[in-house]
């Protein structure tokens, strides 16, 4: 018994030395993709909430009892620059909730700029925590080759299929994202409640102007919105996420960016065997 309890002793004191918590961190993120970015850095460190269903629109989103709850319970919030109901969370969650609004401009599942994203929350997870700063500088680390990586492969994946300068039409809140695969943006547009005939019969004129092959909404924009305008130039209409979890087994940032370079890649194909 003696020895079994200076083993449990060697373990605890272990654990300590190399910087594991003795609970996980409880945080609480707005969406699924900065909940992706929080477990890439913070492993086993970290438990984390989501507000927001993938499929929804974060920035349309108002939150329920339920959430403010959840937040004060986590007492720590992580969130993007869009989401409107943050700048009250103060008032109906506590005083004590500290927020963290990653200011990361682009399309956060572009490789280059979901690394920019997890360097300020590898910070910020220093700063809260730390014991574990050298956890997340090496997750970091691996994060940044795992990037790269991913990029190469998905980019010749592109390549090859000829998605490169194909024009398209697409959701203003995807183009960052068309543009690092490759295709031409002829035209961008924004929520269907928000576009006025004028605005749509520009985003029309540009289509046939420049001959547009795709059409490609945002799930959580609308997954319909240019479903009538690809029937109309004969184009492909194909729909991608924003988010993890957005579609089936895209729990991840890269599960869901893979799957929305194999979305793009098939319709290119599809619209190439159409011609």
């Amino acid at each position: 018994m003696k020895r079994l309890s200076v083993s449990i002793a060697l373990a605890l004191w272990l654990g300590v030395a190399m910087g594991s918590p003795a609970e996980p961190l409880r945080l609480t993120a707005t969406t699924t993709l900065l909940s992706s970015l929080l477990k890439d850095i913070g492993g086993e460190r970290v438990q984390v909430n989501v507000l927001i269903p993938p499929a929804s629109c974060p920035g349309h989103f108002d939150l329920r009892p339920s959430d403010v709850a959840a937040i004060s319970r986590s007492g720590v919030l992580f969130a993007h620059q869009f989401e409107r109901f943050v700048e009250h969370v103060g008032e109906v969650a506590g005083k004590q909730v500290r927020v963290y609004r990653i200011a990361v401009p682009g399309n956060w599942l572009v490789p280059g700029t979901y690394v920019q994203a997890a360097e300020k929350v590898a910070a910020i997870l220093s700063q809260i925590d730390p014991t574990g700063r050298a956890i997340y500088q090496r997750n970091l680390k691996q994060l940044r080759l795992r990037a790269i990586r991913l990029n190469a492969e998905l980019q010749t994946r592109l390549k090859q299929a000829g998605a490169p300068n194909v024009p398209v039409v697409g959701s203003e809140m995807l183009d960052p994202l068309l543009r690092w695969m490759g295709l031409k943006v002829v035209a961008t547009y924004g929520r269907a409640e928000d576009l006025t005939p004028a605005e749509w019969q520009r985003v029309t004129a540009s289509a046939r102007r420049a001959g547009a092959r795709l059409v490609i909404d945002n799930l959580q924009s609308g997954a319909n919105t240019g479903a009538e305008l690809a029937h109309e130039l004969g184009a492909q209409h194909v729909t991608l996420s924003n988010f993890p979890g957005g579609f089936e087994n895209t729990s991840g940032w890269e599960g869901c960016l893979r799957e929305n370079v194999r979305r793009v890649i098939e319709a290119v194909k599809a619209q190439k065997r159409a011609k």
